[in-house]
């Protein structure tokens, strides 16, 4: 996968040369920031599956849309909004189908903790598949 950096730069007394203000690193899904004023970079990795997917989608299908994100340091707030975004809508949708299933109603009734357990997982596993090709996948 591809590494991302910024155009601007911040002198690094530590290495004694410019470096970029922010990078991304789409194979570690790591963003690193420079700060210039503690001459420290912080670093942060994303854990979510479907970040990775989606900066490894964008990376080859818009990589100027992750090149102007890092350039202009809205990178991480993107994938946070986008995180969070993400994990609602799963949520959401989850929610509604533990509602309507008449299955998993049934199974709340008498108390089958493994038949409920069984059809969230299914509940999850398909709220991810249609929430990924509207949300991940662009």
């Amino acid at each position: 996968m591809s590494k991302y950096k910024s155009k601007q730069t911040a002198y690094s007394s530590l290495k004694k040369k410019y470096v970029p203000l922010w990078r991304l690193d789409t194979n570690t899904v790591t963003i690193t920031h420079f700060n210039a004023d503690t001459q420290t970079e912080e670093s942060f990795t994303y854990h979510t599956d479907f970040i990775r997917y989606h900066l490894h989608f964008s990376d080859s299908h818009c990589p100027d849309r992750l090149r102007r994100l890092v350039n202009e340091g809205e990178i991480m707030q993107y994938l946070d909004d986008m995180e969070l975004r993400v994990s609602d809508a799963i949520s959401r949708q989850v929610e509604l189908w533990k509602q309507t299933d008449s299955c998993y109603q049934k199974a709340v009734l008498i108390g089958d903790a493994e038949k409920m357990l069984g059809l969230e997982n299914c509940f999850i596993s398909m709220a991810r598949e249609s929430v990924f090709e509207c949300m991940v996948y662009i």
